[in-house]
């Protein structure tokens, strides 16, 4: 009698997360590496993609990324997520690090995230820059149907600031916010001399489901 072989059962392609701001300085890196280390540290096996030309995320990974038992790679964005399902075997989550600008290889990584994280900080002009990303999640022609259903704004580095004036900016723009905001603390400076990322990251890990 010929046995007919089953299929293998498909390996699940890792779960994508991107972290993106049109602005500089509202902590995008800062909180990438950070949830690439605490993923890591829950025992997921993770890929961190650098591709803002600055390579900080880079050069955090060259000190600390097997120390933390992840992987960091510099990517320039073009063709980022060809053959992702491949990494499977490898890999649990990819995390990506954007440059702070709208351009054609952002808008492809921003495409193929199942989780949009933007982080801002508690103030107007960070807001503001926000106008022009609302405006390309809701282009459909510029990206992916869905990909802004995913998306969540981060109030990043709050400290006694009054945010509901600023949350319902985030209204206005058709965007949604985490509920919790994640606050400062000296401990974040301390995540790129090796230190683990403080425990007040996980309003944005509780997100991630």
């Amino acid at each position: 009698m010929t046995t007919i072989p089953l299929p293998a059962n498909p390996v699940p392609a890792p779960r994508r997360l991107v972290f993106w701001h049109q602005k500089g300085g509202t902590g995008k890196t800062t909180l990438a590496i950070a949830t690439a280390v605490a993923l890591a540290r829950a025992g997921a096996r993770v890929m961190l993609l650098d591709t803002d030309p600055q390579g900080t995320a880079t050069a955090w990974g060259e000190r600390w990324a097997e120390h933390w038992g992840l992987a960091v790679r510099a990517h320039d964005g073009a063709g980022l997520w060809q053959g992702v399902e491949r990494l499977g075997a490898r890999f649990d989550w990819i995390i990506v690090d954007c440059p702070p600008l709208i351009a054609a290889n952002t808008l492809e990584a921003v495409a193929g995230a199942q989780h949009l994280l933007l982080p801002v900080r508690p103030a107007l002009p960070d807001l503001w820059a926000l106008e022009a990303v609302a405006q390309v999640l809701a282009d459909q022609a510029a990206i992916a149907a869905g990909a802004a259903l995913h998306a969540r704004v981060v109030f990043n580095q709050t400290r006694d600031e009054e945010l509901a004036p600023l949350r319902q900016l985030v209204l206005d723009l058709g965007l949604r916010a985490l509920d919790a905001p994640i606050p400062a603390a000296a401990a974040w400076a301390d995540l790129f001399a090796g230190a683990p990322p403080p425990p007040t990251l996980a309003p944005l890990l509780a997100a991630l489901g």
